[in-house]
């Protein structure tokens, strides 16, 4: 699993360059997710604007880092394609997460 990681003013941003996020990565992409966390890592963005496909796997193990995330934490995730974007509003994802169009808004959001 490739991802790469940055930070900005406190903010991580994490940019999967992979074109899926599906049950075969949701497993890796957690442990690399846990390993973070143990950073004290609490506002998280992540760039999905590389993956072409996520299904049910992937969006529960981004579920899965919300939790981990808690409530003093904040998650946004910015970059959706068309058929990702469908995903998450079909599974209603899109009123659990909050969703951005560019790194910048994603910023800004998250300290909203």
């Amino acid at each position: 699993m490739q991802i790469k990681t940055k930070n900005i003013n406190g903010v991580l941003v994490i940019t999967l360059e992979e074109k899926r996020l599906d049950s075969r990565l949701a497993v890796t992409f957690k442990d690399n997710f846990n390993q973070l966390m143990a950073a004290e890592n609490r506002f998280i963005i992540f760039d999905l604007s590389q993956v072409d496909f996520i299904d049910s796997s992937g969006i529960g193990c981004l579920v899965a880092c919300l939790k981990l995330i808690g409530p003093k934490g904040r998650l946004v995730i910015w970059g959706l394609k068309s058929p990702v974007e469908a995903m998450f509003k079909l599974t209603r994802m899109d009123r659990v997460f909050k969703l951005c169009s560019t790194e910048e808004e994603a910023l800004l959001a998250i300290g909203d």
